[in-house]
């Protein structure tokens, strides 16, 4: 069960109605600092464009720094019904069980520990890099690959 805190902020960020945030709602919502913001903006991480008002972010570059904050299954959580509005059908997740050696499983346990995430999401990060190194063969034969390999990155992203 996800702290309700994270539930909201998730929600915040992908059910947004509007098209841009501020530096400050946008760490607010990433739950880092402004300054930390504007560091990962000045050192071309994070995307930024200038307002009336400042510095803006859109809500589609802020949706793809939160896949790197949360993994997909508590997005997927915190989303609830509305998961299937955000995310793409290839996205969503399901349970898969595989028997692997047991120093395998010691190993992911140790490395996600050592990272401060569970051994699933470090799994399929590392699993998300083997699927994208194939992913023009493999989006060729599985409906709905290239989509869901390239979620969240906007269209103009991934072909520019």
């Amino acid at each position: 069960m996800l702290d309700p805190t994270i539930t909201e902020r998730i929600r915040s960020i992908f059910l947004h109605d509007e098209a841009r945030v501020t530096i400050e709602d946008a760490a607010r919502l990433l739950g880092r600092s402004g300054g930390e913001i504007e560091a990962a903006i000045e050192e071309g991480e994070i995307e930024a464009a200038s307002g009336g008002g400042g510095a803006m972010i859109d809500i589609h570059e802020l949706a793809e720094q939160a896949v790197h904050v949360w993994p997909i299954d508590a997005l997927e959580e915190a989303l609830g019904r509305d998961a299937a509005l955000v995310l793409p059908a290839g996205v969503r997740t399901r349970r898969f069980t595989a028997r692997l050696p047991r120093y395998v499983v010691a190993a992911l346990e140790c490395l996600a520990e050592e990272n401060g995430e569970s051994a699933g999401a470090l799994l399929t990060r590392e699993l998300h890099g083997l699927a994208y190194a194939h992913r023009e063969r493999l989006g060729a034969l599985i409906a709905g690959f290239a989509e869901a390999v390239n979620w969240p990155f906007s269209e103009e992203t991934t072909q520019g």
